[in-house]
């Protein structure tokens, strides 16, 4: 008998290999800037500044980040994935509002908010659709890393 084969562990593995490179890619670029590193930080505007350091300090955004990269990978073993799916739900949802978000100031709400300048129009275009893949890779490993009997 030929039947569909189950792609669930194969893409579950792209999506976990996506979220854990988008993750640790943003962990790194924020404990560059948390050192005192300059390239790139004009990119980003000086509302996501001051929202990123209001919710968490610098080195804390660090450590959010390293843990949320840790996350695919205890959804992909048997043993954690329960314990795992609501921090990661949770993750899902901060990461995609965060995503959307920057999303609205730049597109449906530009003719009522203040001008942005370049660099926080270059930092939301950039940095918004980064978040939602990172959230949509993310929830694609929570949903597709379900055990095999």
């Amino acid at each position: 008998m030929t039947g569909n084969p189950d792609l669930r562990g194969p893409l579950a593995t792209i999506a976990c290999h996506g979220a854990v490179a988008l993750a640790v890619l943003y962990a790194g670029l924020r404990a560059y800037w948390t050192l005192g590193g300059q390239a790139l930080l004009e990119s980003v505007g000086v509302a996501e500044r001051l929202l990123s350091d209001s919710l968490l300090p610098p080195p804390g955004l660090v450590i959010a980040a390293l843990a949320i990269a840790a996350l695919p990978l205890g959804l992909r073993r048997t043993n954690f994935r329960r314990a795992l799916l609501i921090p990661a739900w949770v993750a899902v949802a901060a990461l995609a509002t965060r995503g959307f978000s920057g999303l609205l100031l730049l597109y449906p709400l530009r003719e009522t908010v203040p001008p942005l300048s370049t660099p926080a129009v270059l930092a939301l275009a950039a940095y918004s659709p980064m978040f939602l893949l990172w959230a949509a890779l993310l929830g694609g490993v929570a949903i597709l890393s379900k055990t095999h009997s």
